[in-house]
């Protein structure tokens, strides 16, 4: 399935991803591009950057007539606005929400979703260790992952649709993705990593200061920059995926720990080279693709 030309693309939250993602699908079929935001000046600087052609003040009044929606808002929004909009959504519109966590978010969704539109999900992988619109660039999802987890329901010509969309905003690894799995995998590869870098720096050593660090620093710590109130959000939703994983994270530094309490270089070697051909065996793992 590809986009009939001159396509309007509704994109409800203008924050770093949405804004993004108005900017990325600039002359996609020639798409009219309209935007949702409560900030006004979200709303006021995405037309003055032209990423948007239009704003509207509701949801409701951007969904009319809107062949594809995106949803790029906290996720205990999403719901509502699927519900509150049912009766407004075009008739063969896509509907699709970047939210990065899946399984919680979709549970009985089908009760309310309207029969006239197809429902599927996306992540894009992509993000910045800061957020909002004028943080947005047309080049954020340059070479990166893009997941589709579509529900039982939806159609796979809308699943070929999401790739069109991915291989257009510069995405180069795709993935298919049941809710369950897509949750499982990005505990680790995503939420876990978040944990990571906050909890280095809930507390620090009250002397150090920049001449101290280096490049370990700033890769173990950049995105302890954190939005605290969406990754609250989804770490909760996420937790049965994620507990074991942290609980595994857990086990495995107090086994470091221990090693270096007694000294045990065999054990500490054996972890030190457990780990770099883990990661040397993730690095094989790359998915390509392109657009046709």
């Amino acid at each position: 399935m590809s986009f009939q030309k001159k396509p309007t693309i509704c994109i409800i939250g203008l924050g770093l991803i949405g804004g993004s993602m108005a900017y990325a699908l600039r002359g996609f079929h020639g798409a009219r591009i309209v935007g949702v935001d409560v900030n006004k000046a979200s709303v006021g600087a995405a037309l003055k950057a032209g990423a948007i052609d239009e704003a509207f003040d509701s949801p409701a009044d951007g969904v009319r007539g809107a062949d594809l929606v995106i949803l790029c808002v906290y996720p205990h929004h999403i719901h509502d606005i699927v519900i509150e909009n049912a009766p407004y959504f075009k008739p063969g519109a896509i509907v699709c929400d970047v939210c990065g966590t899946k399984e919680h978010l979709y549970g009985g969704m089908h009760q309310y979703i309207p029969e006239t539109i197809d429902y599927v999900g996306i992540h894009p992988m992509a993000g910045k260790e800061v957020d909002g619109f004028l943080n947005a660039e047309a080049g954020l999802f340059q070479n990166t992952g893009f997941i589709i987890v579509p529900l039982p329901e939806t159609k796979p010509e809308t699943v070929e649709a999401m790739q069109e969309l991915a291989g257009y905003i510069g995405a180069t690894r795709l993935a298919v993705s049941s809710p369950h799995e897509h949750d499982a995998i990005i505990a680790y590869t995503s939420d876990l990593m978040h944990i990571s870098a906050t909890a280095l720096c809930v507390h620090y050593h009250p002397d150090m200061n920049s001449a101290y660090t280096a490049g370990a620093f700033r890769d173990c710590t950049r995105i302890a920059n954190i939005n605290p109130d969406l990754w609250t959000e989804l770490f909760f939703a996420n937790r049965t995926a994620l507990l074991p994983r942290l609980d595994q994270y857990i086990s495995d530094l107090q086994d470091m720990r221990a090693a270096i309490e007694t000294q045990d270089k065999e054990t500490m070697r054996a972890l030190l080279k457990a780990a770099a051909e883990n990661k040397h065996e993730m690095l094989k793992r790359q998915t390509f693709f392109e657009m046709d």
